[in-house]
């Protein structure tokens, strides 16, 4: 809906068995913001293809050699922690780009 915003809950899939354990916390914590491989190898195309033309699903996945709906979840994984954003569209299709 127009207007409406988005908002990510970043919460540790284990609270409700550790019940709030701060060890259990902690550990959740660091590893949030990591990239899963297949987050990386996403994220590390469209860093290096960034520099050569506009990046695009397609473009991903010509260049992985994987199908759209390999990576679509990964982009939207790596959208909502902020670590790339769309700067436009082309073909139609969203333009991603590193968020720097």
């Amino acid at each position: 809906m127009a207007g409406e915003t988005l908002t990510i809950m970043k919460t540790d899939i284990t609270q409700k068995k550790h019940g709030g354990n701060a060890n259990s916390t902690a550990a959740f914590e660091t590893i949030e913001n990591q990239l899963k491989p297949r987050q990386k190898e996403v994220y590390d195309a469209i860093e290096w293809l960034d520099t050569l033309n506009d990046v695009t699903i397609k473009t991903l996945c010509n260049w992985l050699n994987v199908s759209p709906n390999v990576i679509s979840g990964r982009l939207t994984e790596l959208k909502a922690m902020g670590k790339i954003k769309v700067i436009g569209r082309r073909d139609g299709c969203a333009v991603y780009q590193i968020n720097e």
